[in-house]
């Protein structure tokens, strides 16, 4: 990593309760209470465990009731799970899992990022230069899952949402990513060779793990078709709906509240979508610093106040799906 994104990211490390309003002078004197600024690592520790436990509960169910329908809606609450643990893989290149950074990161990477096949280095080093700029030409998040070209014809979106769900977009990206398309928009973390191991082990072992206890179990397949698959498959679809969510049509500018999306309300879609609180993204966008367990508040607290902008306030994930598609010709509208 270059020296400027050491210091940045270092900078987005230190705890701060200075918001990202830019010019905006009133959304840049607002305080929110101190005391959500502070982590309270048993709720992200509860939280993690919850995500596991489903996980397990969705693999018990199938092996109790094995059919195709019981093995479907494993799929999609595994799937969803693992969306979760991506969420807590984020958290913690925030570091707002633990007190302790060694433990925060350690418990990221083998808990949430090592069982999803992920370096939580290598993701913190993209993600911290997502939030330094969210959607200009280089922010890794708008070039890894393709959400500068919104708002799209809604067939262009069908198509989209379809290649997820066929496994074919994990499968594209994972080769333009093997064949260097990023080099020159993800920055590259430092890593010793001592990390590298480790992040090696803890992605071995993780899924050796869990596919040694299903095979103990008798449900050896199930890693495969109700792990692996959904991973490359469901996964894909419900990341990319969140990606669109969280800043997909927006403009980029130094007031972050106008580049990012909030579903207000939580919902069943929420549950699927935008599990540990980051529905709530123009909060998390604002204050970085602040534990997903308190955005609800904040959100409240901006809301009392009048601060948030009400044409990126939405009650679901389908309302934003509409907002930004349409015709051919609507999208080129509103693109031009």
């Amino acid at each position: 990593m270059s020296e400027v994104a050491e210091c940045s990211l270092a900078a987005t490390l230190q705890p701060t309760q200075s918001s990202r309003a830019g010019a905006n002078a009133a959304l840049s004197r607002f305080a929110p209470d101190a005391a959500l600024f502070v982590l309270k690592p048993w709720r992200a520790l509860i939280a993690l465990a919850a995500d596991w436990g489903l996980i397990a509960a969705c693999l018990a169910f199938a092996a109790s009731w094995p059919h195709p329908l019981t093995y479907l809606a494993a799929a999609v609450v595994i799937a969803r799970t693992q969306l979760a643990l991506a969420v807590m893989m984020h958290e913690s290149a925030h570091g707002t899992l633990l007190r302790n950074r060694r433990l925060n990161d350690a418990l990221g990477q083998a808990l949430a990022a090592g069982p999803l096949f992920l370096s939580l280095a290598s993701y913190r080093a993209g993600h911290i230069k997502h939030h330094l700029a969210p959607m200009r030409d280089d922010d890794p998040v708008a070039a890894v899952f393709g959400i500068a070209d919104y708002p799209v014809s809604r067939a262009r979106l069908v198509r989209r949402l379809i290649a997820d769900v066929c496994g074919v977009s994990y499968c594209v990206g994972a080769w333009r990513v093997a064949r260097g398309d990023f080099r020159e928009i993800l920055p590259k973390a430092a890593k010793s060779s001592a990390y590298i191991v480790w992040e090696a082990v803890s992605i071995l072992a993780t899924n050796g793990l869990l596919f040694a206890g299903l095979a103990l179990c008798g449900h050896p397949w199930f890693y495969l078709g109700l792990w692996l698959l959904p991973a490359i498959t469901l996964l894909p679809l419900m990341g990319r709906v969140r990606a669109i969510l969280e800043h997909a049509g927006l403009p980029a500018g130094d007031d972050q509240s106008l580049n990012a999306r909030t579903i207000v309300a939580p919902s069943w879609q929420t549950f699927l979508f935008g599990p540990h609180g980051i529905h709530y993204h123009i909060e998390h966008h604002l204050y970085v610093r602040m534990p997903f367990y308190h955005l609800g508040k904040v959100h409240a607290q901006l809301s009392n106040a009048q601060l948030l902008p009400r044409g990126n306030l939405y009650t679901s994930y389908t309302d934003v799906l509409r907002a930004v598609s349409g015709s051919d010709k609507e999208a080129a509208v509103v693109r031009s």
